[in-house]
């Protein structure tokens, strides 16, 4: 029955209570609301009937009956086969039952026309339509052939398919939306406890985006949408349709909209909303129904990244910040505060606290201005979640563990902390994150893998959950993560996985490794069925690399944790056998090459017997004489090197005679990973041959560095002269005489091929010797500086890689002592000199960390003054060698505003103020180091000499925001210009820019204490009691109290 809820009140006059009624039948009367709502379409009297029941069910059951129900909606709305319905889909459903939307007979007909050249397409079509017509007048249709009979049949049958499943999907829709608008018409108290699953219905299985099907039915969402703002508690009524409307036009259904609602852009919609919503809720937060009514909204702002762009309107000067604002980022900073002001609630279950925890993950992942705020909701979140939480919830904070960010990761393993994990054995992305251990990366990334892998062993530990076999076969797949540093931490934590249990787990986790490398060693071309037609799915390929890297990595980690003999013989077979030393990739190469190396030097000395047979085997067997078997070749001679090192003395020694002969012919490969792994086999190896195969070999190698005929040759030779030496020490330098000959090459001006060689000879001299090569390379620099300027291109470039690795790895006392002369050929005439030396001050962006902050003050702002040089290419090296500092910059923000930068040092006088304001704006999350310094300090020394008084503000309001991003000792050599010049904007007339100045003091004298400042504070005082102008007593006095405030109260008393 459609009309009121006669049976109520019928119960209760029969004495019959209509709850108990309603508990005892609730099986059978939800199974009768359902048959008849699946039987009957929407808007039969069967089908309003039992939409009423429903909604006497929900009133009269509670929240248990209409969660019944929901369940009922979500699986009668098929977001699939929404959005899977065609346009051509729809006009099919929309043809009467037993009419054929599109005739096969007439298409065929037409296509015939067009192909013979007969009539033309639309005469025939015209022709065939005319027959039809005419024959329907008589009464009579034409009649078809066999064959047209087929098409016809075979039509009908396609479109009915069409029909019956448009129908469904159509059906279904309405039949969820129904029950829907039921729970909230029965009771709008349950509706509101219900109001996340109510949400998850509609806009997350009826809101599907565009699609032809998804708009007929936008304006049944539309209601229902509307509906539920009905329900929503808390909630403006003047927000509730614009809320409803915002949603459906952030998902693409625009024209479900009334006309009223969508006259207004969606961007000013959205910060009006949003901004209506931030004001009343940091004064009164919404009750769960209202928040988790408007949350759809925030969500789509967020994964939109807001809408509209940063205003540029003409005619209004670039410093004002209100014509400039960024509405996308307006947005999105107020949906991370009205979330905020919501965490607290956290502890309510009808809160949709695993949206919420989705929605500041993707804003700490996607925008980096928003970490901190977002960071800090999230841990107000779930410490208000704690002793409540659902699975759910927590797996939703599981995966926020593999973001590419790991300050993302940082940021979920703190709310991790509050949650309960006691539920699983085990968590593969938990101990993803203790993979951070031991992490080689930049120093600022490592220290933040460091951190979050204490987080993630101290859940481990606190949540007892172990590891086993299960937990290695759920991290494996990780490997083949995009991010490179998740896929780093999967390989490690692989191997720490086997460290807590290796004889249990080191020969699951290498077979579960190869497996891997297997199923992602693919071949790239498309497989072909018996008919020899591609099997679809198989073309286009994409080779993936960086996971078969990732598995290398962890088989190098893995190799040194295996327990038995058997281990270490099925990793070199794999590695052998399996040709994976001779893949098509060279980086898979060098890294299973490292792998097996790993694999001899831990286990060499004692199971030597094992692995030595299936080398020998391989050297045995016939040339293939493909590029893959020499690959393959290669990397068993350079593990038989490293297997030579622990042959016993006596009757090794032949052998390990050998083992030298074989890797100094290795040298020739072309391939620098395999080179480099010679060099490093040979200083064992050097030691124990005789002193006159040693020279033999030395002189070898300098003949292949200094006059091989390829590349790859004269690189070989100087890593294997680099190996040889490390091994016999300095006095194979002298005794051989082998500095003189380097020398003599260098200055061999017939030849590019032996000055090139000489200089692969001291790079790799000075990377392998380290600090023991130091007194060479300081005679060396002056040469090196002449070579800079070379006639040859190869030279040039070789002459700059040198110096790059010379940097990398000299001391400070080194640099104090190279500096001068690289300095001093700035001052000279000659063009190519002075191209030199800038050269080698950009070499210098590669010094260790400790020299570089020492050097950098001195070093950029020389290099800063030759961009001016009247030489072009002099001009060009300079701009070069800045953009090497900025190669080596580790601070991800400052990364990004590299180009904007050295524009602004290029031309200062055109882009200080808009690479200043881009400053300003960027949120910075890491630490700002050296070389990111380097690049700064100048803009801002040139920003507060400029004459506009905001350009000056905003050069000293960033000063005082890198007091606290910067490592003191970084910072402390540009003070003594940089003070002097906050001090002058400390007198500028505008009060604005006095203000900045004084806090950015007071900053760096909070930050880096007074002793830095030791006359500061008297000089300000000084000021204050002197005859100066009221401006300058103004900026004093402003000055003096952020300073004092800084130091501290003990200071001013």
């Amino acid at each position: 029955h459609g009309g009121g809820s006669f049976w109520i009140p019928l119960a209760q006059q029969a004495g019959i209570d209509p709850g108990e009624l309603c508990r005892s039948r609730l099986a059978g009367l939800l199974q009768a609301v359902r048959q008849a709502m699946v039987a009957n379409a929407c808007g039969a009297a069967l089908f309003d009937a039992a939409t009423s029941l429903a909604k006497d069910l929900v009133f009269v059951g509670g929240d248990s009956v209409a969660l019944r129900l929901l369940e009922f909606a979500h699986d009668d709305i098929d977001p699939a086969a929404l959005a899977a319905a065609s346009a051509e889909d729809v006009e099919v459903w929309q043809t009467p039952a037993g009419q054929l939307r599109f005739d096969p007979v007439l298409a065929k007909a037409a296509a015939a026309a067009e192909r013979g050249g007969g009539k033309p397409k639309n005469d025939q079509a015209w022709a065939e339509q005319l027959e039809r017509e005419l024959a329907a007048k008589r009464g009579q249709a034409r009649k078809l052939t066999a064959e047209e009979q087929a098409l016809v049949a075979q039509q009908r049958a396609s479109e009915d398919a069409a029909r019956a499943r448009v129908e469904d999907a159509w059906r279904g829709l309405h039949r969820g939306l129904a029950l829907v608008r039921a729970v909230v018409a029965g009771s709008r108290a349950v509706a509101g406890a219900c109001m996340p699953a109510l949400v998850r219905v509609v806009v997350g299985r009826a809101v599907v985006g565009a699609t032809p099907l998804a708009r007929l039915g936008g304006a049944a969402v539309f209601a229902a949408l509307l509906a539920l703002g009905g329900a929503a508690e808390g909630l403006e009524p003047g927000l509730r349709a614009p809320v409803a409307a915002g949603i459906l036009r952030a998902r693409g259904l625009a024209r479900a909209v009334p006309d009223e609602w969508a006259c207004e852009s969606l961007e000013d919609l959205a910060t009006r909303v949003c901004f209506r919503l931030r004001v009343a809720c940091e004064a009164r937060a919404l009750p769960a129904a209202g928040f988790a009514f408007v949350l759809p909204l925030l969500q789509a702002t967020a994964e939109a990244g807001g809408w509209g762009h940063a205003a540029r309107r003409p005619g209004v000067e670039e410093h004002d910040e209100y014509a400039q604002m960024d509405h996308a980022a307006e947005q999105l900073a107020m949906v991370v505060d009205i979330v905020g002001f919501h965490a607290h609630l956290g502890g309510a279950s009808d809160m949709p606290r695993r949206e919420m925890i989705e929605l500041l993950v993707r804003l700490m992942a996607e925008q980096p201005m928003l970490l901190a705020p977002s960071r800090a909701a999230l841990a107000r979140l779930a410490e208000a979640m704690e002793g409540t939480d659902a699975p759910a919830e927590r797996d939703t904070l599981l995966a926020g563990l593999t973001r590419a960010d790991s300050a993302v990761r940082g940021a979920c393993l703190v709310a991790l902390d509050f949650a309960d994990l006691t539920d699983r054995a085990h968590s593969a992305r938990l101990w993803l994150n203790v993979g951070g251990e031991g992490a080689g990366a930049a120093p600022g990334a490592s220290a933040a893998l460091a951190e979050n892998a204490a987080l993630a062993r101290a859940l481990w530990a606190d949540n007892g959950l172990e590891v086993g076999p299960a937990l290695v076969a759920a991290v494996v797949p990780f490997l083949r993560h995009e991010a490179a540093e998740i896929r780093g931490c999967a390989a490690r934590a692989v191997a720490l996985a086997v460290a807590e249990q290796p004889a249990l787990l080191a020969g699951e986790a290498l077979r579960l490794l190869q497996d891997a490398y297997s199923a992602w060693h693919v071949s790239l071309e498309p497989e072909l069925d018996r008919f020899g037609l591609v099997v679809p799915g198989t073309q286009h390929r994409v080779d993936m690399v960086d996971a078969r890297v990732a598995v290398a990595q962890a088989l190098q980690h893995v190799a040194p944790l295996l327990t038995e003999a058997a281990q270490v013989r099925a990793l070199v077979r794999f590695l052998v056998h399996g040709r994976v030393l001779g893949e098509r990739s060279e980086a898979v190469r060098g890294a299973m090459l490292a792998a097996g190396a790993s694999a001899v030097a831990a286990h060499g000395a004692r199971w030597s017997d094992a692995v030595l047979p299936e080398l020998e085997a391989f050297l045995a067997e016939r040339d293939e004489g493909t590029a893959a078997h020499d690959c393959v070749r290669e990397g068993v001679v350079v593990l038989l090197g490293r297997l030579a090192q622990h042959l016993p003395p006596g009757d090794g020694d032949a052998r390990v005679a050998d083992a030298v002969d074989q890797l100094v012919a290795a040298l020739a490969t072309p391939a620098e990973a395999v080179q480099s792994a010679v060099a490093e086999c040979l200083p064992p190896l050097a030691k124990r041959i005789g002193d006159e195969h040693f020279a033999r070999v030395v002189a070898a190698v300098m003949a292949s560095a200094l006059a091989g005929e390829s590349y790859s040759q004269r690189r070989g030779g100087a890593y294997g002269l680099a190996g040889l030496v490390k091994g016999r020490g300095l006095a194979a330098l002298k005794r051989l005489l082998i500095i003189d000959q380097l020398r003599a090459a260098c200055d061999d001006k017939k030849t590019y091929q032996r000055r090139q060689g000489a200089l692969f000879a001291f790079e790799t001299l000075s990377a392998t010797m380290g600090r023991l090569f130091e007194p060479y390379i300081i005679q060396f620099v002056p040469t090196l500086l002449a070579l800079f300027g070379d006639a040859n291109a190869s030279v040039r470039e070789a002459a700059l890689d040198t110096a790059r690795v010379i940097m990398g790895s000299i001391s400070g006392h080194a640099v104090k002592l190279i500096l001068p002369s690289a300095l001093a050929g700035l001052e000279n005439d000659q063009w190519r000199t002075k191209k030199g030396s800038v050269e080698m001050l950009g070499a210098m962006a590669y010094c260790a960390p400790k020299q570089l902050s020492v050097s950098l003050p001195t070093i950029v702002p020389r290099i800063i003054d030759v961009l001016t040089d009247a030489h072009g290419q002099v001009a060009e090296t300079a701009r070069q060698a800045l953009l090497r500092f900025g190669d080596v910059i580790h601070n991800p923000e400052i990364q990004q505003l590299v180009p904007t930068l050295l524009a602004a040092l290029d031309e200062p006088a055109k882009n200080t103020d808009s690479a200043l304001r881009t400053l300003l704006h960027t949120a910075f999350i890491h630490y700002i180091d050296a070389p990111s310094l380097a690049l700064v300090i100048p803009i801002l020394q040139r920003g507060m000499c400029a004459r506009t008084a905001s350009t000056k503000r905003n050069a000293a309001q960033i000063m005082g925001s890198m007091a606290t991003l910067t490592d003191p000792k970084d910072l402390s050599p540009y003070l003594t210009e940089l003070v002097p010049l906050l001090r002058n904007v400390l007198v500028d007339p505008v009060p604005e820019a006095r203000a900045t100045s004084a806090k950015a003091l007071g900053s760096l004298v909070q930050k880096l204490g007074e002793e830095h400042f030791p006359s500061l504070v008297a000089d300000l005082v000084k000021v204050l009691k002197s005859d100066a102008s009221g401006v300058d007593r103004a900026g004093a006095a402003q000055g003096l109290s952020e300073v004092l405030s800084g130091i501290g109260l003990e200071r001013l008393e």
